[in-house]
């Protein structure tokens, strides 16, 4: 079977995000992120900085409109569309100043829209500021297998690890790749479907410990971790934005080969984080 990673390796390269307070959360980002900011014809904003960027469009609520992944160039673009068309997705074309022209979004079962592209360059790209690559993305749902099924078995990711509630058997959480790091999408069983988290990979420890200090300075403190996860081994911590959307600061983020099989965890706190306590959704 024909996967993103072996076929068409593609890469989270930025976020589009919804908010009722647009100036707070371009804001928030410029200063604590390293990100310019430039308005846009649509009243968007668009947000670039060392190897992440991001959409801010205003809104009457805040959250994830939709997510995109850099597929490198137009031949591996092109494959990848003409895959999904003949599995049956529905395939929309797509105008974006981040993208190359060529761009496509498609919607999974619950609505969640998923872009697929090739990444222009900007001159802010390559900025100078803290190391924080955008790397995943993570949503809450109700429906899991459902997810799972879809961005398999018809958009080509592959799963890295699963967490099982030992005593029912349950799947809960399913870590899934789409390139050689362990994960660029993750899925947690929950009680209502949501926007999770998003995750900037540093270069190692040393990063971890400077952006913690960074977000001391404004007085936000951290929420979850220091730590590390078990599945993707990764050391992390998180906190949140203007919008209260939580992001993560990761290191040491596995890399997988493609013949790897799906490890299994149990569902328990030492696997979201072995170090101490974790934040268990529910």
């Amino acid at each position: 079977m024909q996967t993103l990673q072996t076929s068409t390796p593609a890469r989270l390269c930025y976020l589009h995000l919804a908010s009722k307070e647009p100036q707070r959360q371009i804001d928030f980002y410029r200063r604590l992120l390293d990100m310019d900011s430039s308005a846009q014809a649509d009243g968007s904003w668009l947000l670039s900085g060392p190897q992440r960027a991001m959409l801010v469009s205003p809104a009457d609520h805040s959250g994830l409109l939709a997510a995109a992944f850099d597929l490198g160039d137009q031949a591996r673009l092109t494959a990848l569309r003409l895959r999904l068309v003949e599995s049956g997705c529905a395939v929309e074309a797509l105008d974006s100043p981040l993208l190359e022209p060529g761009a496509f979004l498609i919607h999974d079962p619950q609505g969640r829209q998923t872009i697929f592209g090739v990444s222009r360059s900007h001159a802010a790209a390559d900025r100078h500021g803290m190391p924080g690559r955008l790397q995943h993305v993570v949503f809450q749902t109700t429906e899991l297998e459902a997810m799972i099924d879809f961005y398999v078995n018809t958009v080509g990711f592959t799963v890295s690890d699963n967490v099982v509630d030992e005593q029912t058997g349950q799947l809960m959480t399913c870590f899934l790749r789409s390139d050689d790091e362990h994960h660029t999408l993750a899925f947690f069983r929950g009680s209502k479907n949501e926007w999770d988290h998003h995750c900037y990979e540093t270069n190692e420890w040393n990063d971890i410990r400077d952006w913690g200090d960074r977000f001391a300075k404004e007085r936000i403190t951290l929420f979850f971790g220091p730590g590390r996860h078990g599945p993707g081994n990764n050391l992390f911590f998180m906190v949140v934005d203007a919008d209260r959307n939580r992001l993560e600061f990761s290191a040491e983020l596995e890399v997988t080969e493609a013949s790897r099989q799906p490890g299994v965890w149990p569902q328990e706190e030492y696997t979201l984080n072995s170090w101490g306590r974790a934040w268990i959704r529910s």
